[in-house]
């Protein structure tokens, strides 16, 4: 259904709700598609005869459902609306019976709005004459309004669960349990954007294990098993407002610093490095991690230009004998932790 602006209704108008009936035995029932074609062929030959007329300038279709269709009536009154959807039904009964098909039967209701009540007031209370039975009595009236909200705040509910998991499922990286690219890049862009207004200093670790195809030669969940212990390992040295993802596959991760310049990046980098050696010492197969830098603005205005040479350096790493922190260019030697400082608290 396509998305109707509040100012496009205009100040008072109609809403026209209309139901295909479906009862009756199944061979008489008309195909809901074709009337629907029907349906869609009349009111465009209908809205022609309108703007003839002068009656109406404007009928806005939109489908809810299967087999519900909603017409808007903008700047005209009920009784308008109900006399157009009549010649609406007529028009339709009319195109069936000539190509020899039953005529298809439809439900209209139809409720007004203007200044004095709201739009969505009005549409609600088209929707509820839908979808709740006529009542005998006021208190059953109530028990049925109560139990349709019900209903709807458990499928809201469950609507917002599923929405949750599936946000979850999509941003998350099955394997270690870190945001995945997807996520990486939004908050990538969130917080350079942020550095890049503020002119404030930004940085950006690549970082890529070296020896991944060791426990895969082993097994594949021996791989993924190392991958989840390094994810732990650099996230348990992170500072609040950092950000940690696995990158595309493998063992690689990116690390965002935001804040901070291009020493303190080597600072961290460096750290993470000794300490990926030092924790993994007697692992099966010690793991090591190569790191590559790269800040704003020493490496580039733009994050594409950022990330290319976090990775350029972080295959300079590799290329210059694994175990090391490097920016695009120029390696650093290996060197003992430095303290990782505590930063300001920017987010």
């Amino acid at each position: 259904m396509k998305t109707v602006k509040e100012d496009r209704l205009g100040k008072q108008g109609a809403f026209a709700l209309l139901s295909m009936n479906k009862a009756g035995p199944a061979q008489h029932r008309f195909p809901l598609e074709e009337g629907l074609k029907d349906l869609g062929l009349s009111l465009a030959a209908l809205t022609m005869e309108l703007r003839t007329e002068g009656k109406c300038s404007k009928v806005i279709p939109a489908r809810i459902t299967e087999d519900k269709l909603v017409l808007v009536f903008p700047e005209t009154t009920r009784e308008v609306a109900a006399e157009i959807t009549g010649r609406l039904q007529a028009a339709c009964d009319q195109r069936a019976v000539m190509a020899g098909r039953p005529k298809p039967s439809f439900n209209l209701t139809v409720i007004a709005y203007d200044g004095s009540g709201t739009k969505l007031t009005a549409f609600l209370r088209l929707l509820f004459s839908q979808f709740i039975l006529s009542v005998p009595s006021q208190e059953d009236w109530l028990a049925s309004t109560e139990g349709l909200l019900t209903g709807l705040a458990t499928h809201i509910a469950e609507s917002f669960t599923l929405l949750d998991t599936a946000q979850k499922l999509a941003l998350s990286d099955d394997v270690s349990g870190l945001p995945n690219h997807r996520a990486a890049q939004t908050v990538l862009g969130e917080k350079f954007n942020y550095s890049l207004k503020k002119q404030a200093p930004f940085s950006i670790l690549f970082i890529d294990g070296d020896n991944l195809r060791q426990y895969n030669s082993i097994s594949y969940q021996k791989g993924n098993s190392m991958i989840r212990r390094l994810g732990e390992i650099i996230a348990s040295q992170l500072r609040r407002g950092d950000f940690l993802a696995r990158w595309f596959s493998g063992d690689e991760f990116l690390v965002v610093l935001p804040g901070a310049d291009r020493f303190e990046a080597y600072r961290v980098g460096e750290r993470l490095r000794v300490l990926v050696e030092e924790t993994t010492r007697d692992w099966l197969f010690p793991i090591t991690i190569s790191v590559g830098i790269a800040s704003f603005p020493e490496d580039g205005n733009t994050l594409e230009a950022l990330l290319q040479k976090a990775e350029e350096a972080n295959a300079l790493a590799k290329r210059s004998g694994k175990n090391q922190v490097c920016e695009a260019g120029t390696p650093y030697p290996a060197q003992g932790s430095g303290l990782y400082q505590p930063r300001s608290n920017y987010n």
